[in-house]
């Protein structure tokens, strides 16, 4: 087996166990979108735009890497 075979695997369990780490962390302070103020709100839009950013192009390296070779 190819080491990219392998990879993927280990690569969807280590991104799964620390999504579920990071949500449980961040949960526990979380306030709903009502309560929170105008820069908390602000914030959270561009941290959320930036999360999409990030995932939209990992999964065009993703793409590349696996018509590539």
């Amino acid at each position: 087996m190819s080491d990219f075979v392998i990879g993927i695997p280990i690569g969807i369990a280590m991104g799964i166990a620390i999504g579920i780490s990071i949500g449980i962390a961040i949960g526990k302070e979380h306030k709903p979108w009502s309560e929170l103020t105008e820069e908390e709100k602000r914030i959270r839009k561009i941290l959320t735009a930036a999360g999409s950013i990030i995932f939209i192009l990992g999964c065009i390296v993703f793409l590349w890497l696996l018509l590539t070779e």
